[in-house]
């Protein structure tokens, strides 16, 4: 029934539903680096007011350029290099999970909102996973080392993002948990119709809270 109800559901809502997922992520990336005292918040932050239906795309792109040149200087997203390899290896993790709990609600994965390569199994995951993906820049920061492959101390270290604080409606949980509710959510707007907006993550400093929910 979910999945009949995801083909039928409107671009209008999809696009919708995109254009929070961005505003999100943007927002959490300002957040980031204020959080981790490097300049730009308020440069990254200026993008939000100016996402439309028409740009949404373009500004999310021009963002993360600056927002990344801000994060780690003379960082290219391109290559193969310490920050890269943990942001990529945190990033994998997040996406699995979401993955997960994806199906576990009754999703088909490959059918994303905005995502929609024929060669991706998991579109959705990638759709949802964009406002997380400044959590793991939190988290990664004080983590990176001079190797590009990771040890299996540093592996083990990056996998407690999971566990990491955010705020989601309102509620203090962990990743794993917020995952959790942004699909739930997900699954009340597309299956229910309902004219709630997507429950997404508000970054927070870094916080283990495994097995906590406030």
């Amino acid at each position: 029934m979910l999945m009949h109800a995801q083909g039928n559901t409107s671009e209008e809502k999809y696009r919708k539903i995109w254009i929070n997922i961005i505003k999100q992520k943007i927002s959490n990336q300002a957040r980031a680096l204020s959080i981790l005292g490097v300049e730009g918040t308020e440069t990254i932050a200026t993008y939000i007011s100016q996402i439309n239906i028409n740009n949404v795309d373009y500004i999310e792109a021009i963002a993360a350029k600056d927002y990344f040149s801000y994060y780690h200087v003379g960082l290219n997203r391109r290559t193969e290099d310490p920050v890269n390899s943990r942001l990529n290896y945190v990033y994998a993790i997040v996406r699995s999970s979401i993955a997960r709990s994806l199906v576990d609600v009754g999703f088909h994965p490959t059918f994303g909102i905005h995502h929609s390569s024929q060669l991706n199994a998991f579109n959705l995951a990638d759709d949802l996973i964009e406002p997380f993906r400044a959590i793991v820049d939190v988290v990664a920061y004080n983590n990176i080392n001079s190797n590009v492959i990771l040890n299996k101390a540093e592996r083990k270290e990056l996998t407690h993002t999971l566990h990491n604080a955010c705020i989601v409606n309102g509620i203090k949980t962990n990743v794993l948990s917020a995952i959790d509710m942004t699909c739930e959510s997900l699954k009340r707007i597309i299956l229910d119709k309902s004219n709630e907006e997507l429950c997404l993550p508000t970054i927070l400093p870094v916080e283990n809270m495994e097995g906590i929910t406030e």
